[in-house]
C-alpha cells in the first residue's frame, strides 16, 4: 500500500497530493505535487502585497490629480471666454430648439437601426458562407469580406456621394449614408460570427455527427444556437458602432444629430460649444444604455454555452425530421 495518501475525512486543504515513481534500483518514491500560490484564486494571479497596493493607491491619486487639474484648466479658459454664460446657454432650454435637436435624433436612430437591420442578418449569411466546405462558396465570400473590411468607411461614402452620381445614379441622402454603413456592418458581422463558430469546441459538431445529424443539420440545431447566445455582447458592441457612424451624415447633408448640431450652431451665432455639448450628452447616454445592456445579456447568458446533454440533441434531431 502506497503510504503519504489522505486519510479518509481528513483535511484535504493541509495534506499535500502525493504521488510516487519508480527510481533506477526499483525502489518507489513518494513526490508530493506542488501547491498553487495563492489557493484556487492565485492559480493564476497573485494579489498584490502592501507595498503594491501602497504603489497602486499612489498612481490612483496621482492619475486623479491630473485629471482635476486638466478640468480645472478647461473651465478656468472657457470661464475667461465667456463660454459658460448662461446667455449662451439659455436657447437650448426653449421647447422648439429641443424639438429639433430630438428630431435629429430621431433620424440618427432611424439611419442606425436599418443599418443593423440590413446589415446583421445579411452579415451573419456571409461569415457562414466563409466556413463553407466548398472553396467555390468560401473563397468568394471570404474575398467580399475582407474588402468590406478593408474599405475605410468614410472612402465609401464619398464613393457613394461622388462617384454614382458621375455614372447617372443618384440616392437620397439617407441611403448615401446607410448603403455604406450596411456595408461596412457585413464585414465586421460576418467576421465576428465566423469567429463565434470557430471558438466552439469541435466535440459539438462531433456529437451532432455520431448520431447521424447533416452538417447543416449540425450548425443549424447546434452551432448556431450556442454561438448566437455566446455573440450577443458582441454584436451589441458592433451595433453601438454602427450607430455612432451615422454621423457621417454632415458629408450627404443627411439631417442627423451631428449635422444638425452644426446647423444650430449656426443659427445660434456661433454658439457650436453649447449644442456640440448636448450632442455629446445624448451619444454618452445611448451608447451607455447599450453598453448596459450588453452586459445584462452577457450576465443572461454566462454559462449557456455548453454542449447541450444527450436528450437535448436527440429532441432536436427528432425536430429536425418532421
Amino acid at each position: 500500500m502506497t503510504t503519504g495518501t489522505k486519510p479518509l475525512g481528513g483535511p484535504t486543504e493541509t495534506t499535500p497530493r502525493t504521488t510516487t515513481r519508480q527510481t533506477t534500483t526499483g525502489r518507489r518514491q513518494l513526490i508530493s505535487a506542488p501547491r498553487p500560490l495563492g489557493g484556487a484564486a492565485g492559480v493564476l494571479f497573485e494579489p498584490p502585497g502592501e507595498r503594491g497596493r501602497r504603489r497602486r493607491g499612489i498612481a490612483s491619486a496621482a492619475a486623479s490629480a491630473v485629471v482635476a487639474l486638466c478640468v480645472a484648466v478647461v473651465l478656468i479658459q472657457l470661464t475667461r471666454h465667456g463660454q459658460l454664460d448662461w446667455e449662451r446657454w439659455q436657447p437650448l432650454s426653449q421647447v422648439s430648439i429641443q424639438r429639433f435637436i430630438f428630431s435629429a435624433l430621431g433620424n440618427t436612430v432611424l439611419a442606425g437601426v436599418v443599418s443593423i437591420a440590413i446589415g446583421l442578418p445579411v452579415g451573419a449569411v456571409m461569415g457562414l458562407l466563409r466556413l463553407s466546405r466548398r472553396r467555390l462558396v468560401s473563397v468568394p465570400s471570404g474575398a467580399v469580406v475582407e474588402l468590406l473590411r478593408s474599405l475605410p468607411l468614410l472612402f465609401v461614402v464619398y464613393f457613394f456621394l461622388l462617384a454614382l452620381p458621375a455614372l447617372g445614379l443618384r440616392l437620397p441622402p439617407f441611403w448615401q449614408l446607410v448603403i455604406p454603413i450596411v456595408l461596412h456592418s457585413i464585414g465586421n458581422f460576418a467576421e465576428i460570427f465566423r469567429a463565434g463558430v470557430l471558438a466552439l469546441p469541435r466535440g459539438q459538431s462531433e456529437a451532432g455527427y455520431a448520431i447521424g445529424l447533416r452538417h447543416g443539420q449540425v450548425m443549424r440545431l447546434i452551432v448556431l444556437p450556442q454561438a448566437v447566445r455566446a455573440l450577443l455582447p458582441t454584436i451589441i458592441g458592433q451595433a453601438v458602432r454602427a450607430l455612432k457612424d451615422t454621423t457621417l451624415g454632415y458629408v450627404v447633408s443627411y439631417p442627423e444629430l451631428m449635422h444638425q448640431g452644426n446647423v444650430l450652431g449656426s443659427y445660434l451665432e456661433n454658439d457650436f460649444l453649447q449644442v456640440y455639448f448636448e450632442v455629446a450628452v445624448i451619444f454618452v447616454v445611448m451608447n451607455w444604455l447599450l453598453s448596459r445592456l450588453a452586459e445584462w445579456v452577457e450576465s443572461r447568458t454566462a454559462g449557456r454555452t455548453s454542449a447541450p446533454d444527450r436528450s437535448t440533441v436527440t429532441a432536436r434531431r427528432t425536430a429536425a425530421l418532421r
